[in-house]
């Protein structure tokens, strides 16, 4: 009995257009990341910038990019056993583990921070009624008349419609 992988990837090859070897590596890709979020704490996800594992010169390689030293340092000292666990867990022997510090613009990258959707805002502001809007005139009555008066009845509604939506 053929493997599904070994099926699916003879039905997409006689599709043309398909790039295979694109395919392959970002199958690849996603198999590491994967391999990397059930290996490291969150903690670790959360500064993670990038992960590969690839063969250079008949050796597994695996090189990690962290956005601040302080994680570098850390998995630093957890090397050793996450190579283990990557052996053990899945298959992987790595013969050599490199940290990097990211710089540029890769160092806002993180890919293993899931992003919340954001929620609505419930906290709109809330119109003032007419006996509100006249008690923010009469609190005004004292200012001379001018733009001074308007441009402080104006933020008074303006903090009070805010003020009146964030209430909870």
């Amino acid at each position: 009995m053929k493997k599904l992988n070994s099926c699916i990837d003879q039905g997409l090859s006689g599709i043309p257009g398909v790039d295979m070897s694109a395919l392959r590596r970002a199958q690849r890709a996603e198999t590491v990341r994967l391999m990397w979020s059930s290996l490291v704490d969150p903690v670790f996800l959360e500064h993670t910038n990038n992960v590969f594992v690839f063969e250079k010169d008949g050796m597994v390689e695996m090189h990690v990019y962290v956005d601040e030293s302080i994680y570098a340092a850390e998995l630093n000292n957890q090397r050793e056993l996450i190579k283990w666990r990557c052996r053990q867990e899945f298959g992987e022997a790595i013969d050599a583990f490199h940290i990097h510090i990211s710089r540029g613009k890769y160092k806002g990258n993180h890919p293993f921070t899931q992003t919340q959707p954001l929620k609505p805002d419930s906290n709109d502001p809330i119109p003032l009624d007419s006996e509100e809007l006249e008690k923010v005139n009469e609190a005004c009555e004292n200012i001379p008349e001018g733009p001074l008066r308007e441009s402080f009845r104006k933020a008074m509604i303006s903090d009070l419609e805010w003020k009146k939506g964030n209430r909870h």
